[in-house]
């Protein structure tokens, strides 16, 4: 089997994954006996397997357990080791995602795009496509790409703010 040793699909694909979880989570978190739990609707299960094989396994595997961050953060980086890291990509190639700056710089943007849109993404249901097909729309937008581009270019880490002091 011959496994990809590219970084920037490798991102893309990791991307989708987080992407992903971050939609489960939106959409199907409950609060049931005191904890936070992924309850996802069998019919909402059953679309999701027909249009996305790879990512219904994430979303078998999530549903009906008990949700907090580290379960959160296990969870998607076990699925991404489970289906990128030594599948489709040579073992030295995931390491290098999480450290990237694009992927960084990609999470952060749709993090901001998730967190501005969140009224309407809270109006009615989206598909994971619907929800992708959004963000799509506004990662094209001029002012997306400059801020982009910026960040990419800064070299620093878009979650952790600089702190410029005068000397």
């Amino acid at each position: 089997m011959l496994r990809s040793v590219s970084v920037k699909n490798a991102i893309k694909d990791a991307l989708e994954i987080f992407q992903f979880d971050q939609w489960v989570r939106f959409y199907f978190t409950v609060d049931k006996d005191g904890g936070m739990r992924i309850e996802i609707p069998e019919d909402k299960l059953r679309k999701i397997e027909e249009e996305n094989p790879v990512l219904f396994r994430f979303a078998d595997m999530v549903n009906d357990a008990p949700l907090d961050y580290k379960r959160s953060q296990d969870n998607v980086c076990s699925f991404v080791a489970s289906r990128l890291d030594g599948e489709k990509y040579e073992p030295t190639v995931l390491p290098q995602v999480f450290d990237d700056v694009r992927f960084k710089v990609e999470m952060y943007l749709f993090n901001v795009w998730q967190k501005m849109h969140e009224p309407h993404l809270d109006e009615e249901y989206l598909d994971f496509s619907e929800w992708m097909e959004m963000y799509e729309g506004w990662n094209s937008l001029d002012e997306v790409k400059e801020y982009r581009t910026k960040l990419l270019q800064s070299g620093t880490d878009p979650q952790v703010p600089a702190c410029d002091t005068a000397q």
